[in-house]
């Protein structure tokens, strides 16, 4: 089943993404990606680094201005409509999933994320593909070895974290990222995925993206427990 969390936001995001990509060293985004960008609840000006808030009804990401992220940075703030993406983003070490378990996925790539769906009240496995996101069917039992054996996963905040896997090139990397990181990555297969294999360019585009990951992650134990939001 594909499924997408969609928005503007979503949208503007890869633009700035791919143009960030494209630009030359030490060489700025055009003038007018930064004015164009309005907070979506107040529609007041908003940074190029601003936040954003994920609409739970809708399944939509919306800008948001500084003032309107402190507003919603409370799990109770947003009540049952709106949740502020977290700004962590954090390299697992020691993460423990072998090879059997990911087998047992039946993940057609060598990348994946897992996020906890408070409004379906489970949690969603899915993957990145040239028509946006699959889910796959993820076992609950699964889901509860996985946090047993990485109780850093414990802290995933519900519907704006998830669990990102990078299997590709021979990685083996996991990170808890925010949710819009994992929709970014979608959103570079959708845009630039070519033929049967992709290409040499989306293969470069997803380098570059783990590349540009793992330079802005804190490095945290995959077993420990203690960490808080």
């Amino acid at each position: 089943m594909t499924r997408q969390i969609e928005g503007g936001a979503l949208r503007r995001l890869i633009t700035r993404r791919a143009a960030a990509s494209a630009a030359q060293p030490g060489q700025e985004e055009p003038e007018q990606e930064q004015v164009l960008e309005r907070c979506e609840l107040c529609a007041g000006p908003v940074p190029p680094d601003h936040r954003h808030v994920l609409d739970l009804s809708a399944r939509q990401l919306r800008c948001a201005c500084r003032a309107c992220a402190v507003l919603f940075d409370s799990p109770a703030a947003g009540g049952q409509s709106h949740r502020l993406v977290s700004d962590r983003r954090w390299l697992l070490d020691g993460f423990e999933l072998d090879d059997a378990t990911w087998a047992g996925l039946r993940i057609p790539v060598r990348m994946a994320f897992v996020l906890r769906d408070s409004v379906a009240g489970r949690t969603a496995l899915f993957y990145p593909s040239p028509a946006g996101a699959v889910e796959s069917p993820l076992d609950e039992h699964t889901w509860r070895e996985l946090t047993e054996a990485n109780p850093v996963l414990g802290r995933l905040v519900p519907d704006v974290e998830a669990l990102l896997v990078n299997r590709t090139g021979g990685a083996g990397e996991h990170w808890i990222v925010p949710v819009d990181e994992c929709y970014t990555l979608v959103g570079l297969l959708r845009t630039h995925w070519r033929g049967l294999a992709g290409g040499a360019e989306v293969w470069a585009e997803i380098t570059h993206f783990f590349t540009e990951l793992r330079r802005r992650s804190t490095t945290v134990a995959a077993a420990d427990d203690r960490l808080r939001r």
